[in-house]
């Protein structure tokens, strides 16, 4: 047993935070003094930067005081720690480094750390239940409440969440250990009451099941499923799982024994990709490598950097896969796309969301802001080992946020980039790869073409791997050409290697890496057929990062079959990869090839007229995926030409989009570099995509280009509806001031070319950003003056959407009644029209309004119908936010309003949408 030690500081985080000194309490202080310390205890041991408090404790929006508070709480901390500890010496207990600050804390100092170890002795003595119980008692004994209960700041709503579950599996897990070992009668008595607490958790439910039923109460087992699937149904409208319905049916007939519903198994992802078969040579490399492999409790970073093609990835996959039976808690990999030539690297962001998900963290759990994420994300690997490959990264604040903090890790980084300030700032140890030497790019060819081939002709193949610049990529491609040609020499092959610098007049010496690479890559070009040469060229025409199956055959003219043939051989030849089903990516060096010969050997028409398909089938399969985007009652406006492809479903549609994402902001800069009318075409085709995904940044470059293309073409109405289309995402982005002047600059075009619909939304969207400068007069005055002009044009639906727009403004002025009113008369223009998108979108405003008006069971109806349209409809987003109001409206029920919140969290995650911290916020909160 660990002795204390004397004045040791120990921290409590399992309830309301505390902690002691010797045995003595101390006073805490302010909130965010606590918060501070929150972050430190449960990051113990480790440095903590100033700015990973700052965002721990403020979020998103810190006050410019915050570095100072910072300063403070941490001095405060210090003083409450030590108390004689003179004013300028150093501290012991809460040190001070240029990265930050770290709290020491002896093993077994946190109830946190020991819950968590508790529950891996627990999980270790699983075949000895006596032993494993006492762990789990012990661990669940530690609780004292909720966890860092009134500790602000999204931090600690993080772990707040985090800790809660792991709690309750906690639970689980011992529940059914003691039912294992004949306890029933003690599991029975517990689980009757934590149902109640949670009564949409089948796995509680399952095990309550079993004991009842072993204790002999079998109709009280079979009433507690008839409750639970009662509940089901009527809240969620689905059926219990089929783990649940099996034990149902097991006690129907009376089994002896039923089993409880498993355990969910623990997730341990494997996900790194797999060798490269002929891989050789790099033995100093690997000897590195194989020196810093973490050894305790001390995480281990490699930056592996070198020149392109030159084998980076080939050897991190090579040594991950060597080591990881030394990583049992799973082997991460993602690609960062640092050097993609047509897309930006992955966000950090982006990167841990896929991270957590791959480390079995739910996609409703995972926050929101970079800092939160970031700590989740090293409290899910804390005392683990995983091995993580980050790979093709590009600076190194890119990588610094998915590194873990305490355990026994290894990440390994490969970078074209020196990528010195992590090993600078970070301690990463550096292995720089450079080309490959003589004796190993010939171990390296002879793998590939056969010993036999190279032993014949030694000098031709030395010649080889030189004129292939010693990069691994080019020797690869050049051997394949030896292999699929077995008739000629290798002398044959360097000869003509040669004659192909000339013709190609990118290589002059045998050192210009580049350029091998270039005349390696005409080997297996040159072998193509006409056909598939053609493609080959034609895809360097595509702007984007991944090319698609039908963009291919758009661009090629060919039908779609065809154009799967055609992948198929690039692919076979290794000019093309299949990165997603129909989805194909180029290396990005064969992509500048490509480019390359789509402006030498393609003629000038050819490239324009694949071009011009290109732009043509991007602008009707945007028009065909914006038509079933858009709900089905909104009027249709300045659509191109239908597109012949079949979008059954919404979320298809909306798919296609997400997968384009991507690529359609290039496309629309081709567009407009082509001169063409799909410039804007596109982007208004798109436009209840926009609306629907949130995506604010793509939606404003993307129109802004759209209103240059439609000025250019004179056309003042697309681009009218161009500049709205600027003042939405402004508004969406809260840049109110901005959506004023855009919405006036559209209707000030719209009054020139007597554009009387347009003209109407222009001043519902005037109505739309005075409310969010809060000058609610203005907004309702221009309200007012919109739903007179939507009269005079006729326009049913214009009047619906700006009475909930109306709506909307009066509930955010407190005018709740008013909002009430506007809302109610919205519903009645959708109602006698037979617009049932519209009626749904009234009902939520009817919704708000009751709730604001204390009617909570008025609001929860309101919503509730509205949820049943709009799950026919198929409107994820729309559903969404009703859902959000049927989960605040049932606040008095917690479980119940957490199930909806859930819900629509879920599908907020999905649109980026704006409420989605706001929902996650509640639920910390009824956590």
């Amino acid at each position: 047993m660990r002795r204390k030690l004397q004045n040791e500081l120990r921290v409590s985080l399992l309830g309301a935070l505390a902690a002691t000194v010797g045995g003595e309490a101390l006073a805490l202080g302010p909130p965010r003094q606590r918060a501070v310390l929150a972050v430190l205890a449960l990051r113990a041991n480790h440095v903590v930067s100033r700015s990973e408090l700052i965002d721990a404790v403020w979020g998103d929006e810190p006050p410019a005081s915050a570095d100072n508070g910072i300063h403070t709480y941490v001095a405060g901390l210090r003083r409450l720690f030590e108390p004689g500890r003179a004013s300028r010496a150093p501290s012991s207990v809460l040190l001070s480094t240029d990265a930050g600050y770290l709290l020491r804390l002896p093993s077994g100092s946190s109830d946190a750390a020991v819950f968590r170890a508790h529950l891996d002795e627990a999980a270790r003595l699983r075949e000895k239940p006596a032993e494993a119980l006492a762990q789990f008692d012990a661990a669940l004994g530690l609780w004292r409440g909720i966890a860092l209960e009134g500790v602000p700041g999204p931090f600690a709503a993080v772990e707040r969440a985090r800790l809660a579950e792991m709690r309750l599996t906690a639970v689980e897990q011992r529940a059914a250990l003691m039912l294992s070992v004949g306890r029933e009668t003690e599991v029975a008595a517990e689980l009757t009451t934590l149902v109640s607490a949670h009564p949409l958790r089948e796995r509680l439910h399952g095990l309550l099941m079993s004991a009842l039923y072993r204790c002999g109460r079998q109709a009280e087992a079979l009433a507690a499923y008839a409750d639970l699937r009662r509940v089901l149904i009527e809240e969620l409208g689905i059926e219990p799982g089929p783990e649940l319905r099996r034990l149902h049916e097991q006690l129907l007939v009376g089994r002896h024994d039923p089993e409880p519903e498993p355990a969910a198994p623990v997730l341990v992802p494997v996900q790194l990709p797999h060798e490269v078969r002929d891989f050789t040579g790099r033995e100093k490399e690997l000897a590195k490598l194989a020196e810093v492999v973490p050894r305790d409790h001390s995480p281990v970073l490699v930056a592996i950097t070198g020149t392109g093609g030159v084998g980076k990835t080939a050897l991190a996959v090579r040594f991950a896969h060597q080591v990881a039976a030394r990583f049992p808690d799973g082997q991460l990999h993602v690609d960062l796309r640092g050097f993609d030539a047509s897309s930006p690297p992955v966000q950090p962001s982006a990167a841990l969301h896929q991270l957590l998900q791959s480390l079995g963290v739910p996609a409703e759990r995972i926050p929101d802001d970079l800092p939160a994420r970031s700590a989740l994300y090293r409290s899910v690997l804390a005392g683990k080992r995983v091995l993580v490959l980050l790979d093709n990264a590009r600076l190194a604040e890119q990588v610094r946020p998915l590194l873990p903090g305490r355990s026994t890790s290894m990440v390994l980084v490969t970078s074209r980039n020196h990528l010195g300030g992590l090993v600078a700032r970070d301690g990463a140890h550096s292995v720089t790869l450079s080309t490959l030497t003589r004796d190993e790019g010939l171990a390296l060819l002879t793998s590939a073409v056969g010993a036999d081939r190279v032993e014949a002709e030694p000098e031709a193949a030395a010649k080889l791997v030189e004129l292939c610049g010693h990069l691994p990529l080019a020797v690869r491609i050049a051997a394949e050409r030896v292999v699929t040609r077995p008739h000629l020499t290798l002398a044959d092959l360097a000869s003509d290697l040669a004659d192909e610098r000339d013709r190609l007049n990118v290589l002059a010496t045998g050192d210009d890496e580049d350029t091998a690479v270039r005349v390696a890559f005409s080997w297996s070009y040159l072998a193509l057929r006409p056909d598939a040469a053609r493609a080959f060229r034609l895809i360097g025409l595509h702007p984007g990062a991944e090319v698609s199956l039908n963009a291919v055959a758009a661009l090629a003219g060919v039908p779609v079959p065809r154009a799967r043939a055609l992948l198929d051989v690039l692919a076979g030849g290794h000019m093309l990869e299949e990165v997603a089903r129909d989805r194909f990516r180029l290396h990005d060096l064969l992509r500048l090839y490509a480019t390359e010969l789509s402006a030498t050997e393609e003629p000038a028409a050819g490239r324009g007229e694949a071009v011009e398909r290109l732009l043509r089938w991007y602008s009707g399969t945007a028009n065909a995926a914006g038509t079933v985007i858009a709900p089905p009652d909104h009027p249709a406006f300045l659509l191109p030409p239908l597109s012949t492809q079949d979008f059954t479903t919404h979320d298809e549609a909306f798919r296609w989009c997400r997968a384009e994402s991507a690529n359609l902001l290039a496309v629309t800069r081709l567009a407009e570099e082509e001169h063409s009318p799909a410039a804007w075409q596109m982007p208004l085709a798109l436009w209840n995509y926009f609306i629907v995904s949130s995506a604010l940044d793509e939606w404003t470059r993307t129109y802004r280009v759209a209103e240059r293309a439609a000025a250019r073409d004179g056309n003042q109405a697309a681009r009218a509806w161009a500049v709205h289309g600027l003042g939405l995402a402004a508004f969406r982005g809260q840049r109110f001031a901005d959506a004023l002047e855009l919405f006036d600059r559209a209707l000030a075009i719209r009054r020139e070319i007597g554009d009387r619909v347009g003209a109407a939304w222009s001043l519902t969207g005037l109505g739309m950003a005075y409310g969010g400068l809060r000058r609610f007069d203005l907004a309702v005055e221009r309200f007012g003056e919109a739903l007179d002009r939507h009269a005079e044009a006729g326009s049913w639906f214009g009047e619906g959407g700006t009475r909930l727009f109306l709506s909307d403004i009066l509930r955010l002025a407190g005018r709740y009644e008013e909002s009430l009113a506007s809302a109610s008369r919205a519903f009645d223009v959708m109602d006698s029209h037979g617009a049932v998108h519209g009626k749904a979108m009234a009902l939520v405003s009817i919704g708000w309004a009751l709730l604001k008006l204390g009617q909570r069971v008025e609001a929860r109806d309101s919503f509730r119908e509205a949820v049943g349209f709009l799950r026919v409809l198929g409107d994820r987003k729309s559903l969404a936010e009703a859902l959000h109001g049927v989960g605040e409206a049932s606040a008095a029920q917690p479980e119940l309003a957490r199930t909806h919140l859930l819900e629509a969290l879920t599908i907020y995650e999905d649109y980026d949408h704006p409420l989605t911290p706001e929902v996650r916020a509640r639920l910390h909160e009824l956590s």
